[in-house]
């Protein structure tokens, strides 16, 4: 658990952000008039996708990258990188096509918060303070 203390800090600042996005869709919903229990529900399975996508990934990257740098083969790491990249979203349509099919939920409030996870991921890390930057301003090397 310890060696993922980094990956749990970036996802609970995801699930965070995520939440927030959702309940503003969900608040559009309402405001419009088509807020239902399907679509809560959507709302509620999209973000457990969307947070279990992004645990999935950052984990297989972190311990790919701690074999390759504890002697592995670093062609072994990128091959289990990738091989989670196809494997990841074969599985969430697989899983959204069963859930659509049986209509258990608003298929818009079940696919949007993947989306909204992609923006905030890219939101938090265009916000993230560059600690190279942090450095160098510390040890008064200003010069870009």
């Amino acid at each position: 658990m310890q060696k993922h203390r980094d990956v749990l800090q970036q996802a609970s600042r995801l699930a965070v952000a995520v939440a927030l996005c959702i309940a503003a869709m969900l608040a559009a919903y309402a405001l419009t008039g088509h807020f239902t229990n399907a679509v809560l529900l959507g709302a509620l399975i999209g973000f457990v996708m969307a947070m279990g996508n992004f645990l999935s990934l950052s984990i297989t990257v972190s311990n790919a990258m701690n074999r390759a740098a504890n002697g592995g083969s670093p062609q072994k790491a990128q091959l289990e990188i990738q091989t989670s990249s196809v494997v990841r979203p074969v599985i969430l349509v697989i899983i959204y096509i069963l859930l659509f099919r049986a209509e258990l939920c608003d298929p818009l409030a079940a696919i949007l918060p993947l989306l909204f996870a992609q923006f905030c991921i890219k939101l938090i890390d265009f916000f993230r303070p560059d600690p190279q930057a942090a450095q160098k301003t510390k040890d008064g090397d200003s010069t870009p």
